[in-house]
C-alpha cells in the first residue's frame, strides 16, 4: 500500500510518449482540466519545444495527452 505522499508523487500516472517527439513522460489526468506531467531529464532533451522557464509546456504534448484521453489510452481519474 502506497502512502499518501507516495501515492500523491507516484499514483495515477501512465506513461505517454509525445507523438511528436516520443519523449517518454508519466501522466495524470485529474479531471478535464487538471493534468500533471513528470518529466524525466531525457525527456525534456527530446522534446522539441525546448522547455524551459520561458517555454514551460509543450503544445505537441498536450495534443498527445488529448488524444490518449479521446482513445481511451489516458484516463481521467
Amino acid at each position: 500500500m502506497l502512502t499518501e505522499r507516495q501515492e500523491y508523487l507516484e499514483g495515477g500516472y501512465a506513461e505517454l510518449s509525445c507523438a511528436r517527439c516520443c519523449a517518454l513522460v508519466r501522466v495524470r489526468k485529474s479531471s478535464p482540466q487538471q493534468t500533471s506531467v513528470q518529466w524525466t531529464a531525457q525527456a525534456a532533451g527530446m522534446c522539441a519545444a525546448r522547455l524551459s522557464a520561458l517555454v514551460p509546456t509543450c503544445l505537441d504534448l498536450r495534443a498527445s495527452i488529448d488524444d490518449a484521453v479521446r482513445a481511451g489510452k489516458l484516463e481521467v481519474t
